[in-house]
């Protein structure tokens, strides 16, 4: 039976669209995670709201936050690839580091 391409999600990793975020996507997702993807949407709703009401202190504020919050999204995001890579290093497996994230691991 042939595939319908039309259909199948593309499965080949991917860099993360939201600015700055130094993740891959996987499995056709658009996003790195489920962080990146509320950020991200936070950013545009953001952008909408302050070009529709205009430069005011109140909407720079935001907007400063707002990318603030970003900036803050991707290095916890680098953080955290980087204390992956030293478990792996370390003789953690992946496997080993899933369950530990998730709470079933232990220290060893």
């Amino acid at each position: 039976m042939a595939e319908n391409n039309r259909t199948r999600k593309d499965r080949s990793p991917k860099a993360c669209p939201r600015e700055g975020c130094p993740g891959m996507s996987f499995d056709g997702e658009k996003y790195c995670s489920l962080t990146c993807r509320s950020i991200a949407y936070e950013l545009e709703n953001t952008q909408r709201v302050c070009e529709y009401i205009g430069d005011t202190p109140l909407t720079t504020e935001l907007w400063t936050e707002a990318v603030a919050l970003g900036d803050a999204c991707s290095r916890y995001l680098q953080l955290g690839y980087q204390l992956r890579m030293l478990a792996l290093d370390s003789g953690i497996t992946p496997k080993q580091w899933q369950e530990i994230r998730k709470g079933r691991g232990t220290a060893s």
